[in-house]
């Protein structure tokens, strides 16, 4: 299992696709496979021997990242211009839903607009 976080995705090399699982801490520490556990697989090899070399090579080791997703009630404040403030009431009471679930529906799409451009 690999201790960073890393992500997973396609690409294609000579006519075919090979999966790539890519650590996120590690810059350059990835593995690849015919399917996306292999990838996985082939990473955690690859992570094994980084870290065996690093400890070996007085590298600094890159702490841990742990996520503590109770961090975010889901509460935020937020400050608009009025103007700002105005128009998304009046498309929220147009489309008949709440300004907080306008605001929630217009942050989750620029969260997937900008998550499927850093997986390009």
């Amino acid at each position: 299992m690999t201790k960073y976080p890393f992500k997973v995705y396609q690409i294609e090399k000579d006519n075919k696709i090979i999966w790539i699982a890519q650590n996120s801490v590690i810059k350059d520490c990835k593995g690849q496979g015919e399917n996306q556990m292999e990838a996985i697989a082939s990473l955690e090899k690859e992570e094994t021997k980084w870290l065996k070399h690093a400890s070996k090579s007085d590298v600094p080791i890159p702490d841990i990242h742990i996520e503590h997703p109770e961090d975010y009630s889901g509460k935020m404040t937020l400050r608009l211009a009025p103007y700002v403030h105005m128009q998304a009431a009046m498309i929220a009471q147009r489309e008949g839903i709440s300004l907080n679930q306008y605001i929630s529906n217009a942050v989750i799409s620029q969260n997937a607009t900008l998550s499927a451009i850093d997986k390009q």
